[in-house]
């Protein structure tokens, strides 16, 4: 039996520009369990929400997505008719975009727009009231938010507002992209603890993508760590937090702020990960990196096994960590 929700293979991204075509997602391979909460971790810069909108099929001019598969439920989505992806949408596959009021018609009350939802996939709403009751109440919101526009909402109700939305219909994968940016801590925490129990009372299979590494190792099971639109290392959670393998998220976890910890002695991570070079043979953390070495410059680093179902592309390690 195939455990996996989604499959990743060979997928090609970029953003095309005045004079060429700039590649951000490079041949990223990736396999997502079913029933996982599987995280995406990255500076603003690194392609997770490209990649997040290429694994939906939502990349827009200029964006392009140059070749790959995704396979959901044995079908590449890169290949399926508008119509068909219009009835997957919602119903097997949903997103939830960064900002709720992207996803929230302003001048439309919250219930029309659940009802929109229901008719567009050819669903009576006067039918389906108690369940959209039912959806509210799980991420712990009164029924009374369904007679507001999104703007009389808090942030927050408006964000889980876009959650009950996006598991009204029982999906088998919904993908977060940073669905808590802009919130304030308590809201934020919250949110990820009723995402959490939605996840795991109904089995779904949930991709996780933020910039914030302490949320995501709160929520994950599994973690990739991506900079310059590829993985640079990847791995269960414990894993990837006790036994960093490369010097990226080993520096990223380093910089958490942590109550009683200076951060003076801490090396700090310098620069940022949008100055990647596209044709450049080496690490593209080369320059970035307080442990590389000429080698690094000159040999593009392969994806590594380093334990169980925990890689790396790091041609340095285990030496650079010797020395931490």
């Amino acid at each position: 039996m195939d455990s996996s929700a989604i499959e990743i293979k060979n997928l090609n991204v970029g953003y095309n520009t005045e004079t060429d075509f700039s590649l951000i997602i490079k041949n990223f391979n990736l396999s997502i369990k079913k029933g996982e909460i599987f995280g995406i971790a990255g500076e603003s810069g690194s392609g997770k929400s490209t990649l997040a909108q290429a694994i939906y099929r939502s990349v827009k001019y200029p964006g392009e997505i140059e070749s790959g598969e995704v396979i959901f439920k044995d079908k590449d989505i890169m290949k399926m008719e508008a119509n068909d992806l219009r009835k997957i949408r919602a119903t097997l596959f949903s997103f939830i975009p960064q900002a709720a009021m992207n996803a929230l018609n302003p001048v439309r009350k919250i219930r029309y727009q659940f009802y929109d939802l229901l008719i567009a996939h050819g669903i009576l709403p006067e039918k389906n009231n108690d369940k959209i009751s039912a959806v509210l109440k799980m991420v712990r919101l009164n029924e009374s938010v369904l007679d507001n526009y999104p703007h009389e909402l808090s942030g927050g109700m408006r964000q889980r507002t876009v959650i009950a939305m996006s598991i009204l219909l029982n999906p088998e994968v919904v993908i977060l992209d940073e669905p808590t940016t802009g919130l304030d801590v308590l809201v934020e925490h919250e949110i990820l603890k009723d995402l959490k129990n939605i996840q795991r009372k109904y089995g779904i299979t949930m991709i996780f993508i933020t910039h914030d590494l302490a949320i995501l190792y709160e929520i994950s099971d599994r973690i990739a760590m991506i900079y310059a639109g590829e993985i640079v290392e990847f791995g269960a959670r414990d894993d990837m937090l006790e036994n960093s393998t490369h010097p990226y998220n080993f520096l990223l976890l380093k910089n958490i702020p942590r109550i009683g910890v200076k951060m003076d002695n801490i090396i700090k991570l310098k620069g940022n990960p949008s100055n990647f070079k596209e044709n450049f043979p080496g690490c593209q953390f080369y320059e970035r990196c307080p442990f590389s070495k000429g080698e690094c410059s000159e040999k593009h680093p392969d994806l590594r096994e380093y334990s169980n179902e925990h890689y790396y592309r790091c041609i340095r390690f285990p030496e650079w960590k010797q020395n931490v």
